[in-house]
């Protein structure tokens, strides 16, 4: 018996088109029918055929029954679900926001981030989120920010940072400017000692790189969907550490965190105040979570991440890393200059390149290659569908006099 649509959009129960390993660059391609050589998914990832078969029935779901998605059935939780067992989290301390950003901006909020509880990040931490602390230190807190070394960042540099005014270290698990990945547990053993919490930006890292909440100890992290978890956008998972709840003052308050509420104002109630006794909640959900979430984009996400979790994170890492090896090898040959620590097993390379995009956007497009150029820089991000002949085209192009 087929399920109903109704049951495919609660549970999120599309499956995977795909083999349970990467293998072969055809299998992947085939999953994901865009044209040209895409080299891009550190800026969105593409929809996979799995992910628009869930978008399409969520849509069909909601065309014929207008409540066939509502707040007592809907994707949330088996999104939620699929995503803890990405990072190795307990479901109940994950939240679900907007976006990334503004995960990072409600931890700050609960913090009471400011003037007395300033923030120590580094120069390779996302630029949207820089200007969060520009904008924090322009009136009155300490923000203290490490400058790269060689596309690193030295923990050392962190270190030095902290002063008593610190109140959180706020980076990106994996930059998206280099590609650079801290190692976790060091920074959360580092900022714990000195009594200093820790928020990590996973939107470039989970589903490229194998991430452990519980192992790391970081308090709080926050990933959007339309990355490496090849979703859509519109959604993020928020995670915060159970025992860090008690440090936190609830930033916004929404009908998703209300528990019980009483009126007195209709007929047949209780005489009572106008404003009825009401119970928020004191989990992640109760603090971060304001009012309905994207339930499209999470319909899309449950879908996606089946994908992501089939494969494996360590496969998609094994099929993508001889990529980014022979781009490391081969590129600084023609004169860029490598942005990205050798050695790296993020799914990002970039390099320094003159007038980059003056330079190549031009012919890149006329090869219809797509990736990531500034004035100066490019950035380059395979995925389960690119193969040795992608990057063999792509450095054809960028190699031209």
């Amino acid at each position: 018996m087929q399920p109903s649509r109704r049951a495919i959009i609660a549970a999120g129960a599309l499956l995977p088109t795909a083999a349970s390993a990467v293998g072969a660059a055809a299998q992947g391609r085939s999953d994901f029918p865009f044209d040209g050589v895409y080299l891009d998914a550190a800026f969105t990832h593409p929809l996979g055929r799995f992910a628009a078969a869930a978008g399409e029935a969520y849509l069909a779901a909601r065309l014929t029954g207008p409540q066939a998605v509502s707040p007592r059935q809907n994707p949330r939780r088996g999104a939620v679900e699929r995503f803890a067992r990405l990072i190795n989290a307990d479901p109940a301390d994950i939240a679900v926001v907007p976006s990334t950003l503004v995960g990072e901006n409600l931890v700050n909020a609960a913090l009471g981030a400011g003037p007395g509880a300033g923030v120590v990040t580094d120069a390779l931490h996302y630029d949207a989120s820089l200007a969060l602390y520009g904008e924090m230190a322009r009136r009155g807190a300490y923000v203290a920010v490490a400058r790269p070394k060689g596309g690193a960042i030295d923990l050392a540099d962190i270190r030095r940072l902290i002063t008593d005014q610190t109140r959180l270290i706020a980076v990106s698990l994996v930059s998206g400017y280099t590609g650079f990945e801290y190692d976790l547990a060091e920074l959360c053993a580092l900022a714990h000692a000195r009594g200093v919490l820790v928020y990590a930006d996973l939107v470039q890292a989970a589903g490229a790189v194998p991430v452990d909440v519980k192992a790391s100890g970081v308090d709080f992290a926050c990933c959007g969907t339309y990355k490496w978890l090849m979703a859509d956008f519109g959604a993020a998972f928020l995670y915060v550490r159970r025992d860090r709840l008690d440090r936190l003052t609830r930033p916004e308050v929404g009908w998703r965190q209300v528990r019980s509420q009483d009126s007195h104002v209709f007929p047949f109630e209780t005489p009572g105040p106008a404003l009825g006794a009401y119970k928020l909640a004191s989990d992640a959900v109760g603090l971060f979570e304001v009012s309905t979430p994207a339930w499209g984009a999470l319909a899309i996400a449950s879908a996606s991440l089946d994908y992501v979790l089939n494969l494996g994170v360590d496969a998609i890492a094994r099929h993508r890393q001889p990529l980014i090896d022979h781009l490391q090898a081969v590129l600084p040959g023609h004169g860029f200059i490598s942005l990205t620590p050798q050695g790296s097993r993020t799914p990002i390379v970039a390099f320094a390149a003159q007038g980059a995009a003056q330079r190549f956007d031009a012919r890149l497009a006329a090869e219809h290659i797509s990736i990531s150029t500034y004035d100066n820089r490019i950035r380059i991000s395979p995925s389960v569908y690119n193969s040795p002949e992608d990057v063999e085209r792509l450095i054809q192009v960028l190699s031209r006099p």
